[in-house]
Protein backbone atom coordinates (compact mmCIF):
# COMPACT_ATOMS: atom_id res chain seq x y z
CA UNK A 1 0.00 0.00 0.00
CA UNK A 2 1.19 3.24 -0.92
CA UNK A 3 2.40 5.32 2.14
CA UNK A 4 -0.17 8.13 0.96
CA UNK A 5 -2.96 5.92 0.72
CA UNK A 6 -1.75 4.54 4.26
CA UNK A 7 -1.94 7.64 6.00
CA UNK A 8 -5.68 8.66 4.34
CA UNK A 9 -6.65 4.89 6.06
CA UNK A 10 -5.26 5.60 8.88
CA UNK A 11 -6.85 8.54 9.33
CA UNK A 12 -10.11 7.32 8.35
CA UNK A 13 -9.74 4.44 10.82
CA UNK A 14 -8.88 6.75 13.60
CA UNK A 15 -12.35 9.44 13.18
CA UNK A 16 -14.11 5.99 12.36
CA UNK A 17 -15.04 7.78 8.50
CA UNK A 18 -16.13 4.77 6.92
CA UNK A 19 -17.65 1.33 7.85
CA UNK A 20 -18.62 -2.04 6.81
CA UNK A 21 -21.74 -1.45 4.03
CA UNK A 22 -21.58 2.22 3.46
CA UNK A 23 -22.12 3.30 -0.22
CA UNK A 24 -20.13 6.09 -0.95
CA UNK A 25 -20.94 8.82 -3.64
CA UNK A 26 -17.28 10.44 -4.04
CA UNK A 27 -17.46 13.98 -5.79
CA UNK A 28 -15.11 14.24 -8.12
CA UNK A 29 -14.22 17.61 -10.62
CA UNK A 30 -11.71 15.97 -12.29
CA UNK A 31 -8.91 18.09 -10.95
CA UNK A 32 -6.05 16.86 -8.70
CA UNK A 33 -7.76 16.49 -5.60
CA UNK A 34 -10.86 14.84 -6.32
CA UNK A 35 -9.12 12.40 -8.51
CA UNK A 36 -6.82 11.38 -5.94
CA UNK A 37 -9.47 11.10 -3.64
CA UNK A 38 -11.52 8.70 -6.00
CA UNK A 39 -8.26 6.10 -6.58
CA UNK A 40 -7.65 6.25 -2.89
CA UNK A 41 -11.02 5.66 -2.14
CA UNK A 42 -11.43 2.77 -4.99
CA UNK A 43 -7.97 1.26 -3.85
CA UNK A 44 -9.63 1.06 -0.02
CA UNK A 45 -13.35 -0.01 -1.47
CA UNK A 46 -12.26 -3.90 -0.88
CA UNK A 47 -10.59 -3.97 2.34
CA UNK A 48 -13.64 -1.87 3.60
CA UNK A 49 -16.26 -3.91 1.85
CA UNK A 50 -18.14 -1.00 1.00
CA UNK A 51 -19.92 0.07 -2.67
CA UNK A 52 -18.78 3.68 -4.31
CA UNK A 53 -20.53 5.72 -6.63
CA UNK A 54 -18.86 9.39 -8.57
CA UNK A 55 -21.20 12.42 -8.96
CA UNK A 56 -19.59 15.67 -10.97
CA UNK A 57 -21.23 19.00 -11.02
CA UNK A 58 -20.98 21.20 -14.20
CA UNK A 59 -22.23 24.88 -13.33
CA UNK A 60 -21.85 26.20 -17.03
CA UNK A 61 -19.18 29.14 -16.21
CA UNK A 62 -16.51 27.80 -18.60
CA UNK A 63 -18.49 26.72 -21.33
CA UNK A 64 -17.35 24.14 -23.19
CA UNK A 65 -14.03 23.64 -21.17
CA UNK A 66 -16.16 22.89 -18.05
CA UNK A 67 -18.43 20.39 -20.54
CA UNK A 68 -15.28 18.62 -20.81
CA UNK A 69 -14.07 18.20 -17.37
CA UNK A 70 -17.87 16.17 -17.00
CA UNK A 71 -16.63 14.14 -19.87
CA UNK A 72 -13.13 13.15 -18.51
CA UNK A 73 -14.74 12.46 -15.30
CA UNK A 74 -17.35 9.88 -17.23
CA UNK A 75 -14.70 8.23 -18.96
CA UNK A 76 -12.81 7.27 -15.87
CA UNK A 77 -15.69 6.15 -14.15
CA UNK A 78 -16.20 3.78 -17.13
CA UNK A 79 -12.63 2.47 -17.20
CA UNK A 80 -13.22 1.88 -13.01
CA UNK A 81 -16.49 0.69 -13.77
CA UNK A 82 -18.28 2.62 -11.68
CA UNK A 83 -21.50 4.09 -11.31
CA UNK A 84 -21.85 7.77 -12.26
CA UNK A 85 -23.89 10.81 -11.72
CA UNK A 86 -23.70 14.37 -13.60
CA UNK A 87 -25.87 16.97 -14.20
CA UNK A 88 -25.27 20.75 -15.95
CA UNK A 89 -26.68 23.53 -12.95
CA UNK A 90 -28.42 26.05 -13.86
CA UNK A 91 -25.80 28.59 -12.44
CA UNK A 92 -25.77 30.88 -15.29
CA UNK A 93 -28.97 31.58 -15.81
CA UNK A 94 -29.67 31.96 -11.50
CA UNK A 95 -27.00 34.77 -11.68
CA UNK A 96 -28.79 36.21 -14.32
CA UNK A 97 -31.78 36.55 -13.02
CA UNK A 98 -31.00 37.10 -9.04
CA UNK A 99 -27.18 38.44 -8.93
CA UNK A 100 -25.52 37.69 -6.33
CA UNK A 101 -22.27 36.03 -5.15
CA UNK A 102 -21.41 33.25 -8.05
CA UNK A 103 -19.63 31.09 -5.50
CA UNK A 104 -22.45 30.92 -3.29
CA UNK A 105 -24.93 30.36 -6.30
CA UNK A 106 -22.66 27.66 -7.22
CA UNK A 107 -22.09 26.28 -4.02
CA UNK A 108 -26.22 26.03 -3.45
CA UNK A 109 -27.21 24.22 -6.53
CA UNK A 110 -23.97 21.81 -6.78
CA UNK A 111 -25.02 20.63 -3.01
CA UNK A 112 -28.67 20.51 -4.17
CA UNK A 113 -27.92 18.25 -6.83
CA UNK A 114 -25.40 16.15 -4.39
CA UNK A 115 -28.71 15.50 -2.10
CA UNK A 116 -30.87 14.40 -4.80
CA UNK A 117 -28.36 12.12 -6.04
CA UNK A 118 -27.78 10.52 -2.71
CA UNK A 119 -31.53 10.24 -1.63
CA UNK A 120 -31.97 8.65 -5.37
CA UNK A 121 -29.34 6.30 -5.41
CA UNK A 122 -29.43 5.48 -1.43
CA UNK A 123 -26.21 6.56 -0.81
CA UNK A 124 -24.98 6.79 2.60
CA UNK A 125 -21.62 9.43 2.45
CA UNK A 126 -20.86 11.79 0.65
CA UNK A 127 -17.11 12.02 0.03
CA UNK A 128 -15.41 15.54 -0.11
CA UNK A 129 -11.50 16.01 -1.36
CA UNK A 130 -10.87 19.10 1.07
CA UNK A 131 -7.55 18.84 1.87
CA UNK A 132 -5.20 20.32 5.37
CA UNK A 133 -4.14 23.37 2.75
CA UNK A 134 -7.97 24.18 2.60
CA UNK A 135 -7.72 23.87 6.02
CA UNK A 136 -5.70 26.67 6.20
CA UNK A 137 -7.39 28.57 3.92
CA UNK A 138 -10.77 28.28 6.02
CA UNK A 139 -9.44 29.24 9.34
CA UNK A 140 -7.87 32.17 7.68
CA UNK A 141 -10.58 32.86 6.17
CA UNK A 142 -12.88 32.66 9.36
CA UNK A 143 -10.60 35.25 11.12
CA UNK A 144 -10.44 37.67 8.21
CA UNK A 145 -14.20 37.86 7.89
CA UNK A 146 -15.08 37.17 11.27
CA UNK A 147 -17.60 34.16 12.25
CA UNK A 148 -20.75 33.90 13.75
CA UNK A 149 -19.74 30.84 15.75
CA UNK A 150 -17.87 30.91 19.30
CA UNK A 151 -14.65 29.06 18.13
CA UNK A 152 -13.20 28.37 14.96
CA UNK A 153 -13.24 24.79 14.10
CA UNK A 154 -12.58 24.86 10.56
CA UNK A 155 -14.18 22.56 7.69
CA UNK A 156 -15.18 19.52 9.38
CA UNK A 157 -14.16 16.27 8.82
CA UNK A 158 -17.84 14.85 8.83
CA UNK A 159 -21.68 16.49 9.32
CA UNK A 160 -24.97 15.17 9.26
CA UNK A 161 -25.72 15.80 4.53
CA UNK A 162 -28.93 14.49 3.17
CA UNK A 163 -30.43 11.13 4.92
CA UNK A 164 -26.74 10.45 5.66
CA UNK A 165 -23.26 12.33 6.19
CA UNK A 166 -20.29 14.22 4.59
CA UNK A 167 -16.90 12.96 5.29
CA UNK A 168 -13.70 14.63 4.13
CA UNK A 169 -10.60 12.08 4.27
CA UNK A 170 -7.72 14.31 2.74
CA UNK A 171 -8.10 16.77 5.84
CA UNK A 172 -4.75 14.92 6.88
CA UNK A 173 -3.15 15.28 3.67
CA UNK A 174 -1.31 18.47 1.85
CA UNK A 175 -1.84 19.76 -1.63
CA UNK A 176 1.78 18.53 -2.07
CA UNK A 177 1.41 15.08 -0.98
CA UNK A 178 -1.59 14.76 -3.50
CA UNK A 179 0.19 15.96 -6.01
CA UNK A 180 3.03 13.37 -5.46
CA UNK A 181 0.60 10.70 -5.27
CA UNK A 182 -0.37 11.76 -8.87
CA UNK A 183 2.47 12.35 -10.35
CA UNK A 184 3.49 8.28 -8.10
CA UNK A 185 0.39 6.92 -9.69
CA UNK A 186 0.63 8.86 -13.36
CA UNK A 187 -2.58 9.94 -13.18
CA UNK A 188 -3.35 13.25 -15.53
CA UNK A 189 -6.52 15.50 -14.38
CA UNK A 190 -8.02 19.02 -15.67
CA UNK A 191 -7.11 22.40 -13.85
CA UNK A 192 -9.81 24.71 -13.37
CA UNK A 193 -8.64 28.08 -14.43
CA UNK A 194 -10.92 29.90 -12.34
CA UNK A 195 -8.53 28.70 -8.93
CA UNK A 196 -5.65 30.98 -10.32
CA UNK A 197 -7.58 34.22 -10.42
CA UNK A 198 -7.30 36.60 -7.32
CA UNK A 199 -11.08 37.44 -7.53
CA UNK A 200 -11.89 35.18 -5.08
CA UNK A 201 -10.62 35.46 -1.31
CA UNK A 202 -9.98 32.11 -0.79
CA UNK A 203 -7.64 32.34 -3.93
CA UNK A 204 -5.64 35.16 -2.66
CA UNK A 205 -4.74 33.28 1.01
CA UNK A 206 -4.01 30.29 -1.28
CA UNK A 207 -1.30 32.35 -3.54
CA UNK A 208 -0.38 35.03 -1.46
CA UNK A 209 -0.57 34.31 2.71
CA UNK A 210 -0.38 30.76 2.44
CA UNK A 211 3.12 30.76 1.49
CA UNK A 212 4.38 33.14 3.90
CA UNK A 213 3.45 30.61 6.81
CA UNK A 214 4.86 28.31 5.08
CA UNK A 215 8.30 29.95 5.46
CA UNK A 216 7.56 30.73 9.07
CA UNK A 217 6.41 27.06 9.36
CA UNK A 218 6.68 23.98 7.32
CA UNK A 219 4.45 22.33 9.18
CA UNK A 220 1.69 25.11 9.27
CA UNK A 221 -0.76 22.38 7.83
CA UNK A 222 -0.22 19.97 11.10
CA UNK A 223 -0.54 22.56 13.24
CA UNK A 224 -3.86 24.37 12.31
CA UNK A 225 -5.22 20.47 11.95
CA UNK A 226 -3.99 20.33 15.91
CA UNK A 227 -5.76 23.85 16.52
CA UNK A 228 -8.65 23.05 14.62
CA UNK A 229 -9.43 19.63 16.04
CA UNK A 230 -8.92 20.63 19.82
CA UNK A 231 -11.23 23.77 19.03
CA UNK A 232 -13.81 20.78 17.87
CA UNK A 233 -13.42 19.37 21.01
CA UNK A 234 -13.80 21.87 23.64
CA UNK A 235 -16.58 23.28 21.01
CA UNK A 236 -18.01 19.89 21.17
CA UNK A 237 -17.86 19.72 25.22
CA UNK A 238 -19.69 23.63 25.76
CA UNK A 239 -22.04 22.93 22.67
CA UNK A 240 -23.45 19.93 24.94
CA UNK A 241 -23.52 22.22 28.17
CA UNK A 242 -25.74 24.87 26.17
CA UNK A 243 -28.11 23.04 24.73
CA UNK A 244 -28.81 21.93 28.80
CA UNK A 245 -28.49 25.90 29.28
CA UNK A 246 -31.40 26.70 27.15
CA UNK A 247 -33.59 23.65 27.95
CA UNK A 248 -33.35 24.97 31.17
CA UNK A 249 -33.61 29.00 29.91
CA UNK A 250 -35.85 29.24 27.12
CA UNK A 251 -39.37 28.58 26.55
CA UNK A 252 -41.40 27.99 23.37
CA UNK A 253 -45.29 28.62 23.47
CA UNK A 254 -48.21 27.61 21.51
CA UNK A 255 -47.20 30.20 18.76
CA UNK A 256 -44.18 29.51 18.17
CA UNK A 257 -42.77 32.25 20.31
CA UNK A 258 -39.29 31.91 21.98
CA UNK A 259 -39.22 33.58 25.60
CA UNK A 260 -36.16 33.67 28.00
CA UNK A 261 -36.13 34.48 31.32
CA UNK A 262 -33.13 37.29 31.86
CA UNK A 263 -32.87 36.92 35.52
CA UNK A 264 -31.11 33.45 35.00
CA UNK A 265 -29.78 34.28 31.91
CA UNK A 266 -27.49 36.67 33.37
CA UNK A 267 -25.97 33.90 35.73
CA UNK A 268 -24.55 31.71 32.61
CA UNK A 269 -21.13 32.38 31.52
CA UNK A 270 -20.89 34.47 28.83
CA UNK A 271 -19.02 31.15 26.66
CA UNK A 272 -22.41 29.45 27.39
CA UNK A 273 -24.78 32.91 26.88
CA UNK A 274 -23.35 33.20 23.60
CA UNK A 275 -23.82 29.52 22.56
CA UNK A 276 -27.67 29.18 23.98
CA UNK A 277 -28.23 32.47 22.06
CA UNK A 278 -26.55 30.77 18.82
CA UNK A 279 -28.77 27.64 19.41
CA UNK A 280 -32.04 29.85 20.04
CA UNK A 281 -31.43 31.65 16.33
CA UNK A 282 -31.03 28.65 15.23
CA UNK A 283 -34.29 27.09 15.94
CA UNK A 284 -36.03 30.39 15.43
CA UNK A 285 -35.02 30.09 11.63
CA UNK A 286 -35.37 26.62 11.40
CA UNK A 287 -31.69 25.92 10.85
CA UNK A 288 -31.96 28.13 7.39
CA UNK A 289 -28.67 30.28 6.61
CA UNK A 290 -29.18 33.87 8.06
CA UNK A 291 -26.59 36.66 8.20
CA UNK A 292 -25.90 37.82 11.64
CA UNK A 293 -22.93 40.26 12.32
CA UNK A 294 -21.08 39.68 15.89
CA UNK A 295 -22.35 43.39 16.50
CA UNK A 296 -25.47 42.10 16.28
CA UNK A 297 -24.99 39.00 18.40
CA UNK A 298 -23.38 41.21 20.98
CA UNK A 299 -25.96 44.20 20.67
CA UNK A 300 -28.74 41.19 21.95
CA UNK A 301 -26.55 39.61 24.52
CA UNK A 302 -26.36 43.30 25.88
CA UNK A 303 -30.11 42.69 25.72
CA UNK A 304 -30.27 39.82 27.68
CA UNK A 305 -28.05 40.64 30.38
CA UNK A 306 -30.60 43.36 31.63
CA UNK A 307 -33.72 42.57 33.43
CA UNK A 308 -35.16 46.48 33.37
CA UNK A 309 -36.90 48.41 31.02
CA UNK A 310 -37.62 47.87 27.16
CA UNK A 311 -36.11 47.34 24.12
CA UNK A 312 -37.17 46.15 20.23
CA UNK A 313 -34.28 44.66 18.42
CA UNK A 314 -34.89 43.93 14.40
CA UNK A 315 -33.53 40.91 13.67
CA UNK A 316 -32.98 39.44 9.77
CA UNK A 317 -36.08 38.37 7.65
CA UNK A 318 -38.90 40.68 9.89
CA UNK A 319 -38.01 38.72 12.94
CA UNK A 320 -37.75 40.76 16.45
CA UNK A 321 -36.64 40.79 19.85
CA UNK A 322 -38.43 42.31 22.10
CA UNK A 323 -37.40 42.78 25.81
CA UNK A 324 -39.85 44.07 28.45
CA UNK A 325 -37.94 43.87 31.69
CA UNK A 326 -37.01 40.75 32.85
CA UNK A 327 -38.75 38.96 30.12
CA UNK A 328 -37.16 38.68 26.28
CA UNK A 329 -38.71 37.26 23.34
CA UNK A 330 -38.05 36.46 20.12
CA UNK A 331 -40.77 36.32 17.34
CA UNK A 332 -41.66 37.34 13.58
CA UNK A 333 -43.26 40.54 13.15
CA UNK A 334 -46.49 38.89 12.56
CA UNK A 335 -46.65 38.00 16.46
CA UNK A 336 -47.49 40.06 19.01
CA UNK A 337 -44.94 41.09 21.92
CA UNK A 338 -44.95 39.96 25.51
CA UNK A 339 -47.45 42.01 27.22
CA UNK A 340 -46.50 42.33 30.97
CA UNK A 341 -46.83 44.19 34.34
CA UNK A 342 -44.39 45.53 35.95
CA UNK A 343 -45.55 47.55 39.21
CA UNK A 344 -44.27 50.82 40.03
CA UNK A 345 -42.38 50.93 43.83
CA UNK A 346 -43.52 54.23 45.64
CA UNK A 347 -40.54 56.51 46.64
CA UNK A 348 -37.48 54.86 44.15
CA UNK A 349 -36.77 55.87 41.14
CA UNK A 350 -37.81 52.93 38.36
CA UNK A 351 -36.14 52.92 34.87
CA UNK A 352 -39.27 52.24 32.50
CA UNK A 353 -38.06 51.96 28.86
CA UNK A 354 -37.71 53.59 26.20
CA UNK A 355 -35.42 56.03 27.90
CA UNK A 356 -37.56 57.12 30.24
CA UNK A 357 -37.31 57.13 34.23
CA UNK A 358 -40.12 57.78 36.88
CA UNK A 359 -40.32 58.41 40.49
CA UNK A 360 -43.71 57.97 42.02
CA UNK A 361 -44.34 59.69 45.76
CA UNK A 362 -46.73 61.27 47.79
CA UNK A 363 -43.85 63.85 49.53
CA UNK A 364 -43.57 67.15 47.46
CA UNK A 365 -39.77 67.75 47.45
CA UNK A 366 -36.69 69.82 45.97
CA UNK A 367 -34.42 67.07 45.77
CA UNK A 368 -35.69 65.66 42.60
CA UNK A 369 -35.29 66.82 39.16
CA UNK A 370 -37.30 65.99 36.26
CA UNK A 371 -40.58 67.08 34.69
CA UNK A 372 -43.23 67.03 37.36
CA UNK A 373 -46.48 66.14 37.46
CA UNK A 374 -49.45 66.46 40.26
CA UNK A 375 -51.51 63.16 40.36
CA UNK A 376 -54.89 62.04 42.12
CA UNK A 377 -54.74 58.91 42.83
CA UNK A 378 -57.60 56.85 44.57
CA UNK A 379 -56.61 53.67 46.89
CA UNK A 380 -58.96 51.73 43.95
CA UNK A 381 -56.29 52.63 41.54
CA UNK A 382 -53.14 51.32 43.00
CA UNK A 383 -51.12 49.90 42.60
CA UNK A 384 -49.92 51.36 39.38
CA UNK A 385 -48.43 49.23 36.80
CA UNK A 386 -46.05 50.11 33.95
CA UNK A 387 -47.13 47.93 30.53
CA UNK A 388 -46.33 47.98 26.79
CA UNK A 389 -49.21 49.12 24.78
CA UNK A 390 -51.86 46.88 23.56
CA UNK A 391 -54.73 46.59 20.75
CA UNK A 392 -57.55 48.68 21.04
CA UNK A 393 -55.77 51.32 24.25
CA UNK A 394 -57.29 54.50 24.45
CA UNK A 395 -56.91 57.28 27.41
CA UNK A 396 -59.26 59.65 28.40
CA UNK A 397 -57.11 63.30 28.41
CA UNK A 398 -58.61 66.41 30.10
CA UNK A 399 -60.60 68.10 27.63
CA UNK A 400 -61.75 65.38 25.64
CA UNK A 401 -65.08 64.14 25.24
CA UNK A 402 -64.40 60.68 24.15
CA UNK A 403 -61.06 58.54 25.13
CA UNK A 404 -58.31 58.83 22.53
CA UNK A 405 -56.75 55.91 20.73
CA UNK A 406 -53.17 55.29 22.40
CA UNK A 407 -52.54 54.62 18.31
CA UNK A 408 -53.42 58.10 17.54
CA UNK A 409 -51.16 59.43 19.80
CA UNK A 410 -48.49 57.92 18.16
CA UNK A 411 -49.19 59.23 15.02
CA UNK A 412 -49.82 62.39 16.31
CA UNK A 413 -46.14 62.74 17.71
CA UNK A 414 -44.54 60.62 15.32
CA UNK A 415 -43.53 58.10 16.92
CA UNK A 416 -41.68 55.04 14.83
CA UNK A 417 -43.21 51.66 14.15
CA UNK A 418 -40.39 50.11 16.55
CA UNK A 419 -40.70 52.73 19.36
CA UNK A 420 -44.57 51.95 19.75
CA UNK A 421 -43.92 48.23 20.45
CA UNK A 422 -41.76 49.15 23.64
CA UNK A 423 -43.19 52.80 24.74
CA UNK A 424 -44.20 53.10 28.35
CA UNK A 425 -47.95 53.17 29.49
CA UNK A 426 -49.05 54.12 32.94
CA UNK A 427 -52.23 52.24 34.10
CA UNK A 428 -53.89 51.46 37.25
CA UNK A 429 -54.97 47.70 39.15
CA UNK A 430 -57.95 48.03 36.66
CA UNK A 431 -55.87 48.42 33.40
CA UNK A 432 -57.05 52.07 33.16
CA UNK A 433 -54.56 54.38 30.72
CA UNK A 434 -53.67 56.93 32.54
CA UNK A 435 -50.22 57.95 30.68
CA UNK A 436 -48.64 57.51 27.72
CA UNK A 437 -45.12 58.50 29.34
CA UNK A 438 -43.61 61.53 27.77
CA UNK A 439 -46.57 62.10 25.16
CA UNK A 440 -50.14 62.51 27.36
CA UNK A 441 -50.98 62.47 30.63
CA UNK A 442 -55.09 61.97 31.53
CA UNK A 443 -57.58 64.00 33.06
CA UNK A 444 -56.26 62.79 36.67
CA UNK A 445 -52.64 64.84 35.90
CA UNK A 446 -52.21 68.53 36.28
CA UNK A 447 -49.00 70.62 36.28
CA UNK A 448 -49.89 72.85 39.41
CA UNK A 449 -51.05 71.35 42.59
CA UNK A 450 -54.22 71.54 44.15
CA UNK A 451 -55.82 68.80 46.14
CA UNK A 452 -53.62 65.57 44.31
CA UNK A 453 -52.20 63.55 46.45
CA UNK A 454 -49.08 62.28 44.35
CA UNK A 455 -46.19 63.33 42.28
CA UNK A 456 -44.84 61.53 39.63
CA UNK A 457 -41.54 62.62 38.70
CA UNK A 458 -40.16 61.89 35.05
CA UNK A 459 -36.54 62.01 33.20
CA UNK A 460 -35.58 60.67 30.26
CA UNK A 461 -31.73 60.02 29.06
Amino acid sequence: MHPFVRKVKEYIDKHQLIKAGDRLLVACSGGADSLALLYVINNLKEIYHVEIGIVHADHQLRGEESAEDSRFVERIAASLQIPFYAAALEVPKRVAAEGGNVQVICREERYSFFEKTMKNFQYTKLVLGHHADDQIESVLMSLARGSNSSSITGIPRTRSFSEGHIIRPFLCVTKKEIFEFIHFSELSFRHDPSNDKHTYTRNRIRHTIVPLLREENPNISDSIRTFVEKQKQDDDFLQSMALKKYEQLVTVDHEGIFLLDTKCFKEVPIALQRRVILLLLKYLYNNSEILLNDHLIDSILATCNKDDGNIVIHLPQDYFLVRHYNKVQFSSGKQQPIVTRSVVEEDCWINIGAGYSIYLTRNLTNALSGEKWFVQLENGSLPLSIRPREEGDRIQIKGMISPKKVSRVFIDEKVTAQERVEWPLLVTSKNEIIAVIGLRYGERFSKKFSSQNYVLYITRD
